[in-house]
């Protein structure tokens, strides 16, 4: 079974990397999070909160379905 962290899409796991070097705490404690978590839902509004901010995807750009169930930041593996 994948890892959140596996299954993100290219350009947010990029993104997160990317502000890896500006902010180490937060980045690394974010990417040990998704690396141990299966399940978007097992996530913290917190951790939720923490990938948005590293995307860099606005909020008004985000509905729903991609809080509910990471729509937005994830691989969609059954298409």
């Amino acid at each position: 079974m994948k890892t959140i962290y596996e299954k993100l899409h290219p350009e947010v796991l990029a993104s997160i990397n990317t502000d890896e070097q500006q902010y180490p705490y937060t980045t690394k404690a974010l990417k040990l999070k998704l690396k141990s978590t299966n399940w978007w839902s097992d996530l913290s509004v917190s951790d939720v909160q923490t990938i948005i901010t590293h995307s860099h995807i606005k909020l008004v750009e985000l509905d729903h379905f991609d809080l509910l169930w990471g729509d937005k930041f994830l691989i969609n593996e059954e298409k």
